[in-house]
């Protein structure tokens, strides 16, 4: 027996579909095919996060410019001042210091985010005559796997 894809909730493999603790045998799969469905409010969620994090971090940057503009600024036009901007400049440079794993953070974030899309797909199989649901999955990635695994499996079936 073959694995074609292996995660928590499915197996495909070379006789057999199991889902959720279902078992579909590759046999009686007449047709399989996939639809993109209307998303939940948690996949919803996930694109306004998305946006969130993109505005964070234009702002985050906006107001780095204008702290590093005022600091220039504070130094060209009062000499005297150099000391009493020097803390500030402190200050900054440990905040940015700290800035670089919330950064990585923030990218790991929207390249997850990415990765996993915005969208519901269902993958449905007409089994005994009848249409059925096989699984719906909110992860353009697992999803891609375990449709892709699905026509694998099925193409090589005897």
């Amino acid at each position: 027996m073959l694995t074609y894809y292996r995660d928590r909730t499915v197996e495909v493999t070379s006789v057999a579909v199991h889902i959720h603790g279902r078992v579909y045998a590759l046999s009686e799969l007449e047709y399989v095919w996939h639809l993109e469905v209307q998303a939940d409010p948690s996949v919803r969620r996930r694109a306004a996060s998305r946006g969130a994090l993109n505005i964070g971090v234009v702002v985050a940057v906006i107001l780095a410019l204008l702290g590093i503009v005022f600091l220039v600024t504070a130094t060209l036009t009062n000499p005297g001042t150099a000391a009493a901007v020097l803390v500030p400049l402190a200050v900054v440079v440990l905040l940015v210091a700290m800035a670089g794993p919330m950064l990585e953070w923030v990218l790991h974030r929207f390249d997850r985010s990415y990765d996993v899309g915005s969208k519901v797909h269902e993958i449905w199989c007409v089994r005994h005559g009848k249409e059925l649901l096989l699984i719906r999955v909110a992860d353009e990635t697992r999803f891609g796997k375990i449709y892709r695994s699905i026509q694998r499996a099925l193409e090589n079936h005897p």
